[in-house]
């Protein structure tokens, strides 16, 4: 909601098409600068004291950014936005990572599965509301609303976390990361050999970037298609969008009943294949049909699965990593997988919106990657089938770290 609100804000203040991008060019950026010195601090320090560093910071600078953002006009607006965007990102990923690699702490090892589902399922959750919310509450209190309500949700956050019961290492059963001192660079380079020893994890953050940089052609395409191509109004966007936050929030309920230690291979490739027929169909839908009321009712059916197959191999793949990587070092691997992610975002938009821009019919466009997604899977098929095979025997092979606190927990 609160970036749903500083876009309206500064849309207004600046009449810029950059007001809704700003969030999206500076997370990435920092994501990128930090990505070193994130996946370190979270393999060294106790990660709940992290969760409350973060936190505290959020609410300090959120205060700050209230009592300064009324001093500043127009383009001006920037002085404050800029400086609580970067810290607000750096948060952001700090808190992600942490949590993500905290969950051995949390929850006994045959629960991360349904942590994982009801997680990437709350966030679904909002996504379906934020938008609505954010334009209707704007329209009727302005922007300073949205601060002052990010300030007492990150502070009802700040309190949950306290009450969170953290089962942590012993320090004689600790990595050796912990008990040497490595500089930054080193330290992170041990996350890239341990990445390099296990070509799943790499398989799994290829796809995951792959998927990202076709996902932001929903996020460029459909408002174009809908708007500028059809011309049949914008209320199609709405009920797409929300569709497909269902089809993400009702996917990662479904990973809660499916059992988290069959099927790893089928859980990754057929989701891949799956999302090339749906979004080849919804370029066909868009090529195919021009009324309002059937792009509403057939766009919505196919976003919601598109937005069911993401959760199903977006939870599984994080459920994967978090229990089958050590918890000494999976902050530095979630720090990895976070920023390529979130880095190909800007890169993705761009390149849409020159591809939406320069070629007449945006239908192939979807088509296109469509049928790019169906080649990548099988493309990456054979690749990913020796990886999960290979990957059975390291586990095998490694005695796993954290399984003298299952019985605490």
């Amino acid at each position: 909601m609160l970036s749903y609100g500083l876009g309206l804000m500064l849309l207004r203040q600046t009449n810029s098409a950059i007001s809704f991008g700003i969030e999206m060019i500076i997370a990435p950026v920092v994501g990128v600068l930090f990505v070193i010195p994130i996946g370190n601090l979270v393999d060294k320090y106790k990660h709940k004291s992290l969760l409350i560093g973060s936190s505290l910071i959020k609410i300090l600078f959120l205060i700050f950014f209230i009592l300064s953002i009324d001093h500043f006009n127009g383009l001006y607006k920037m002085i404050p936005v800029v400086p609580f965007v970067a810290v607000s990102a750096l948060c952001s990923n700090i808190s992600t990572v942490t949590y993500s690699a905290s969950v051995h702490e949390l929850v006994h090892s045959k629960k991360i599965q349904r942590l994982s589902s009801l997680t990437s399922a709350a966030n679904s959750f909002s996504n379906i509301f934020a938008p609505v919310l954010g334009v209707s509450l704007y329209a009727l209190f302005g922007f300073d609303i949205f601060i002052f309500i990010g300030i007492i949700s990150s502070s009802l956050a700040f309190l949950l976390i306290l009450s969170l019961k953290f089962h942590y290492q012993t320090e004689e059963n600790s990595n050796d990361v912990k008990e040497e001192s490595f500089s930054q660079l080193q330290s992170f380079k041990e996350g890239i050999n341990y990445i390099k020893k296990r070509k799943l994890i790499t398989d799994i953050i290829l796809i995951s970037m792959f998927l990202n940089f076709i996902f932001s052609s929903m996020n460029i395409g459909i408002p174009y298609m809908i708007e500028a191509e059809l011309n049949i109004g914008t209320s199609p966007i709405g009920y797409l969008n929300t569709s497909d936050a269902i089809g993400l929030l009702l996917g990662s309920l479904f990973m809660n009943f499916l059992p988290a230690k069959r099927g790893t291979f089928l859980k990754i490739i057929l989701p891949v294949f799956s999302l090339g027929v749906e979004i080849s169909l919804l370029g066909a839908l868009f090529q195919n049909i021009d009324k309002s009321f059937l792009i509403t009712l057939y766009g919505s059916a196919t976003s919601f699965f598109i937005g069911f197959s993401l959760a199903i191999i977006e939870v599984n793949n994080m459920v994967y990593l978090q229990k089958t990587i050590a918890t000494a070092i999976l902050g530095r691997v979630m720090s990895i997988l976070t920023t390529a992610n979130r880095a190909l975002l800007p890169v993705g938009s761009l390149a849409y919106t020159f591809l939406f821009d320069n070629i007449q019919f945006g239908s192939y466009i979807f088509i296109g990657n469509g049928l790019l997604c169906i080649i990548f899977g099988l493309f990456i098929f054979p690749s990913l089938l020796k990886a999960v095979k290979k990957d059975k025997l390291f586990i095998k092979e490694h005695a796993w770290p954290n399984s003298h606190l299952e019985e605490k927990k």
